[in-house]
């Protein structure tokens, strides 16, 4: 292996090194032609996404407690303020979450930014540790592309608790969920004593955190019925949950066995490896497969622009809905 070729194998984990730009220079290579850097995502304002975060090592760094819980609300209602995003539903179990809600102007990087960086902040803070809260790489947004989708997805949410075994019913819960939010319903969360006092960043002493109904749910009805009909729905899958569960012999934890868990302990079961994770939902195929051929011309037009942006052409054009470029560079977009 030449010089060139080792170097790039050192700069391939970071970002505009000078040992990466160098072994690119020797090759005569652009940066976009190596590609070291995170596939580009595509930002479209206005769509549904569910996010996913996992603790690290499935360690149970977010168990329901009043100050976890409460840190958790603060930091999710000014992630919302921050980035203007309307929240659907939520639910955090004790090594993950799950929040599904409408990008109204395309900051879900804003988002997760605000919310993973000071909820791994200050919940380190209480636990008197320093080291990643979240595990790198678990990090994912699936985009919905339908009603259907937008359905399934917020009865996954609300019921994740009963289908990991831990409450028999979504209602059960008593950890932070939205389960008892109506939609247009809002609630105060004071900030949390301790870490917010130390920040560099202001913080308000209150955040507003309001449930918002999506678009695509059950637009024939009003909101009341719309959230009756989705409470419903969730007991009903429940109930089939259970059945199976119990049918198999198993026992639901319950939430004072929930709470006793030390933080820094983990399930017994084995983690999934490899899987399949997906960047959009649908129940319409049609609707599914033109979500992924979008996806997949977004990747070769923003790749085509930054071969000539590393080329010097500065002044390209960028498919619709780039982000980083836009926040780093200043490069033009294309229009929708």
């Amino acid at each position: 292996m030449n010089v060139a070729a080792s170097l790039l194998c050192l700069g391939r984990g970071a970002l505009h090194t000078p040992d990466l730009l160098r072994a690119l220079h020797l090759l005569g290579r652009t940066f976009a032609e190596v590609d070291p850097v995170t596939r580009p995502r595509l930002i479209k304002p206005g769509e549904v996404v569910m996010g996913t975060r996992r603790c690290s090592e499935r360690r149970f760094f977010l168990r329901p407690s009043s100050l976890t819980d409460q840190i958790f609300k603060y930091c999710l209602a000014r992630a919302v303020r921050l980035s203007g995003v309307q929240l659907h539903e939520f639910q955090v179990l004790s090594n993950h979450y799950h929040i599904v809600f409408t990008d109204v102007h395309g900051n879900r990087p804003v988002f997760f930014r605000e919310l993973n960086q000071f909820v791994a902040r200050s919940v380190n803070q209480s636990l008197g540790r320093w080291e990643s809260l979240f595990a790198p790489g678990s990090y994912n947004a699936v985009t919905l592309v339908d009603g259907d989708a937008i359905e399934d997805e917020c009865l996954y949410t609300l019921c994740n608790v009963v289908a990991a075994g831990l409450v028999p019913l979504p209602e059960y819960w008593d950890g932070v969920n939205s389960w008892h939010l109506d939609y247009g319903q809002s609630t105060v969360i004071p900030r949390p004593k301790g870490f917010f006092r130390d920040v560099d960043e202001p913080t308000l002493p209150e955040e507003v955190l309001t449930l918002v109904r999506p678009e695509g749910l059950y637009p024939e009805l009003p909101d009341a019925d719309a959230r009756a009909k989705l409470r419903d729905a969730a007991r009903q899958r429940s109930y089939a949950i259970a059945e199976k569960f119990r049918n198999e012999g198993g026992t639901f934890m319950g939430m004072k066995r929930v709470r006793r868990q030390p933080p820094d302990s983990s399930p017994n079961t084995r983690a999934p490896r490899r899987g399949i994770r997906p960047t959009v939902a649908g129940k319409n195929k049609w609707a599914r497969i033109e979500a992924l051929q979008r996806n997949k011309a977004f990747l070769e037009d923003h790749r085509a622009a930054r071969l000539e942006f590393e080329a010097g052409n500065h002044a390209v054009v960028f498919p619709f809905g780039t982000y980083l470029m836009v926040q780093r560079y200043g490069v033009a977009v294309a229009k929708s």
